[in-house]
């Protein structure tokens, strides 16, 4: 299961996935095996350079018997509208309780280590030896993912740029302390990709269902709504297609699956919800 099998094609590899058992940054994570999934399109063996997508995913009724498959069904990981050379990554999250599933071998710096593992994974699956950096990062949450999303970029030394995240602000335990806790960070993190448009465009998209994430999400909306503001005067509505809030047009489960694939296509679409 540590072995990826790739396929050769017209110069290329073909598009393909595969699963990996045992990651080792994710071993403190409770549940089943295997842990990390993978997918990737056609790619150019003259490729030195590949974007990378990673998606988070929400909780499960199976709990601890979950099975990574599970969740890879409706991740809205489909890469066959992107015509960049692109590799994702599925990591399985940390069973708590119940059905709760969180992250935290990807904080401080953990989700920097992911994507670095998963690389070198399918580096070594490729024949010759060969150069192969990340050049765009995509960040996408589903559901339970959100919020630790939100926790992992904090302390990411190479932040995302590309943040999608589907009904998964949901905010804090107000019992634990500030329900908006997070908002900060990704303030930070708007602040700092906003200034690097236009020469390295990146997107914020969130989509929420009311009433579980709507106040998160609406908080975030006034975010975006002030830094464009601030930032991008002359430009609004070239960044409004890719740094906005919306709502859902179809139910909680198939929000993922529904938008992932529009997005990885072209941050700035409008979501058919058809």
């Amino acid at each position: 299961m540590q072995d990826l099998s790739v396929a050769l094609s017209a110069g290329g590899v073909s598009p393909g996935e595969g699963y990996l058992e045992e990651a080792p940054v994710l071993r403190a994570h409770a549940g089943t095996q295997p842990d990390l999934f993978l997918r990737w399109n056609w790619i150019p063996l003259s490729a030195q350079t590949l974007d990378v997508v990673v998606h988070l995913h929400g909780f499960s009724q199976q709990g601890g018997e979950m099975p990574l498959a599970e969740k890879v069904e409706r991740s809205g990981l489909d890469l066959s509208g992107r015509a960049r050379p692109t590799l994702a990554m599925l990591p399985r999250g940390n069973w708590i309780r119940h059905y709760y599933y969180d992250f935290p071998a990807l904080l401080d710096g953990g989700l920097d280590r992911l994507v670095g593992y998963g690389l070198e994974q399918f580096k070594a699956a490729l024949p010759g030896s060969r150069t192969l950096t990340v050049d765009r990062l995509i960040l996408a949450a589903h559901s339970g993912g959100g919020m630790p999303a939100v926790d992992a970029i904090a302390g990411m030394r190479r932040a995302p740029d590309e943040l999608f995240i589907f009904d998964g602000l949901y905010g804090r335990d107000p019992r634990l302390g500030d329900p908006m806790a997070g908002l900060e960070s990704i303030e930070r993190w708007l602040g700092e990709r906003l200034a690097r448009e236009p020469a390295r465009s990146g997107a914020l998209r969130i989509v929420y269902i009311e009433p579980q994430t709507g106040t998160f999400s609406r908080a975030v909306g006034d975010l975006i709504a002030e830094q464009l503001k601030k930032t991008a005067p002359t430009r609004p509505a070239d960044l409004a297609r890719r740094y906005r809030i919306e709502r859902s047009g179809v139910p909680h489960g198939y929000i993922a699956l529904i938008c992932g694939p529009q997005l990885l296509a072209d941050a700035g679409a409008e979501i058919d919800w058809r």
